[in-house]
């Protein structure tokens, strides 16, 4: 397959995909890094393009040849305009918006208010690594297509199921299960987690402001993870990946 220059209304179009309007009206998004890229073509995701930094094109020929995917090289100056971090490896994708079902799982995750696109990212990454049925995310929350949460995620989010709920609080009283609202201060002791009616909901809130009232109370747990240093907190992905790591201990075993 040839590799092509872009035209300029192709990357006028696709530098527009750094903004949350232009992605929801094109249903596109970035995939920056080679390891995104590679995780996606392996996910096959639908890819409407790869694109080459020109000083880069002799090390990724043989992975855009390989691809089978429209590909492209563009000049220093407009591949600059579709990156968005400052040591790009050269490789980015044009990917679709697309729709995962969710797995067969005992455990699903969902996202009140997880602002830092960092934070969703890892967040999806943890929960693909314990096998989370879907992450939900609430509208407080970084856009799963934004390029930093694609990042953040190292590829997770082509393999694991997501979507985005508008009513969280009706959604969580409706879930068919029990629902666990992670919360930092006056919830029982996560290792106090008794028996526990599947499919389990694991409920997380904003970095800093935590749960609102309103979620934690639809919850049918409220759980909290002691500390045992001086430090007040975790990063909220490490404490999801210790809630999950015994939510899904307890539900296998």
């Amino acid at each position: 397959m040839d590799i092509l220059q872009p035209s300029r209304a192709q990357l006028s179009r696709w530098a527009s995909l750094e903004e949350k309007k232009y992605r929801r009206e094109h249903r596109q998004f970035l995939i920056e890094g080679e390891l995104c890229v590679r995780e996606a073509l392996a996910a096959r995701a639908p890819l409407e393009a790869l694109i080459v930094a020109r000083e880069h094109q002799v090390r990724f020929e043989t992975l855009i040849r390989s691809a089978k995917r429209p590909a492209f090289v563009a000049n220093a100056q407009d591949f600059a305009r579709l990156s968005s971090v400052e040591s790009s490896q050269g490789i980015l994708a044009v990917g679709n918006f697309f729709e995962l079902p969710p797995r067969k799982s005992n455990v699903a995750v969902l996202a009140e208010q997880v602002a830092d696109p960092g934070n969703c990212g890892t967040l999806l990454r943890t929960a693909c690594f314990f096998g989370a049925s879907v992450v939900i995310f609430g509208k407080g929350s970084a856009e799963p297509w934004n390029p930093k949460v694609v990042r953040g995620s190292m590829g997770a989010i082509f393999r694991q199921p997501f979507k985005e709920e508008e009513n969280l609080a009706e959604f969580v009283r409706n879930w068919n299960g029990d629902s666990i609202a992670a919360v930092a201060h006056g919830g029982a002791p996560l290792q106090n987690l008794g028996q526990l009616a599947s499919p389990i909901l694991l409920v997380l809130g904003h970095e800093t402001r935590g749960l609102s009232a309103e979620l934690a109370k639809a919850c049918t747990h409220r759980m909290t993870l002691p500390s045992s240093g001086e430090a007040e907190s975790l990063n909220l992905a490490a404490a999801a990946a210790i809630f999950l790591y015994e939510i899904t201990r307890r539900t296998d075993s």
